[in-house]
């Protein structure tokens, strides 16, 4: 094999250049089942049959895999013939309202549900919405309106990733009043699930109990265990492996991934952007593994690099919250699985 390619790993290429996976085919390929999963896949049947409703928020810093979950979710809920939006929380109240009501046209289309003569009520009380109000936004009647059609598509998902965009306390008060409606109206066989920060949950749980009094369940992503590292590892160098009979995770050993995994703490993201260094460090170097050696090498290389600066948020005086938290190590209990699923097939 050449000395110096990918080829010397038996790969066609670099697979941590991608760093976020986060399609509909890719995230149940490379997803890696973590406790809080296990907690998620009961919630999401119990949606799916009917027998409950639920109001989830999932947590975890830049990188954790929030975003991997709501699209679990989509997939699933589209693999079992359910209704599925999701939407990236805008900025501001009424530009947010305007992309879940986009994201519903979108999944009615999807499912079919528009037809030669047009889409149901319920469809197009939704989409109107994307046309925008005259006057400031009824969060009443909008929450109201998203809560009916998701009835009325039951088994339905309303996922909302990165609910922290919304920086501002006005904004955040007129979105969360919509929550709270939408979480007053929806029947069992609905879920909505939101994604965020565990620090602006913190700031919400202060700010705006009555959306977060309405919350079913809080699911933090805790960080990667080793063994969970090396699996995530081992998925992504599949995608571009071409030579057979190889360990998993070659060229990385066990020493190798531990050090990644400490020094990413356990952030998913972060092992990926790490591993991506490693890799080229050994393709440069010609080695034919690459060791707990050679990864802190890549490491104090790094160190040596200028740092970007971080992010520049939107912040008032009564809102401030970080995307640089470390994992928590805190959570409840997974709950009992009762029920295979697309999503723990993914593992």
């Amino acid at each position: 094999m050449p000395s110096g390619s990918y080829e010397r790993y038996g790969l066609t290429g670099n697979p941590f250049r991608e760093l976020a996976s986060e399609n509909l085919e890719d995230v149940t390929i490379f997803h890696v089942n973590q406790a809080a999963d296990q907690a998620l896949r009961t919630i999401l049947e119990e949606v799916l049959d009917k027998e409950n409703r639920a109001i989830v928020v999932v947590t975890g810093p830049q990188g954790a895999g929030k975003t991997q979950r709501l699209r679990l979710a989509q997939a699933e809920a589209e693999a079992r013939g359910a209704f599925a939006v999701y939407a990236d929380v805008a900025p501001t109240a009424s530009h947010a309202v305007r992309v879940v009501a986009e994201a519903f046209d979108r999944a009615a289309k999807k499912a079919g549900l528009v037809k030669m003569l047009g889409a149901p009520s319920w469809v197009r009380s939704v989409t109107a919405l994307a046309k925008g109000t005259k006057g400031a936004l009824d969060p009443k009647d909008t929450g109201r309106r998203i809560g009916e059609a998701l009835n009325a598509a039951r088994p339905s998902f309303l996922l909302l990733n990165d609910l922290h965009n919304l920086a501002d306390a006005g904004e955040v008060d007129v979105f969360t009043k919509t929550l709270e409606e939408v979480a007053a109206v929806i029947k069992p066989g609905v879920l909505v699930m939101i994604a965020c920060y565990a620090s602006y949950l913190g700031w919400l749980t202060v700010n705006q109990s009555g959306l977060v009094s309405r919350l079913n369940r809080t699911i933090p992503l805790l960080a990667l265990s080793d063994d969970e590292a090396r699996l995530v590892i081992a998925k992504k160098l599949l995608a571009k492996r071409v030579v057979e009979e190889l360990e998993p995770t070659y060229p990385f050993d066990r020493t190798a991934v531990h050090e990644l995994n400490v020094a990413a703490h356990g952030n998913p993201r972060r092992l990926f952007e790490l591993a991506d260094d490693a890799l080229e460090r050994g393709v440069r170097a010609h080695a034919y593994q690459i060791d707990d050696e050679m990864v802190r090498a890549s490491l104090a290389a790094r160190q040596t690099m200028p740092i970007a600066a971080p992010p520049a948020w939107r912040e008032t005086p009564e809102v401030s919250f970080s995307d640089s938290e470390e994992p928590s190590t805190e959570g409840e209990p997974p709950a009992k699985v009762r029920r295979r699923s697309v999503w723990g097939r993914s593992h």
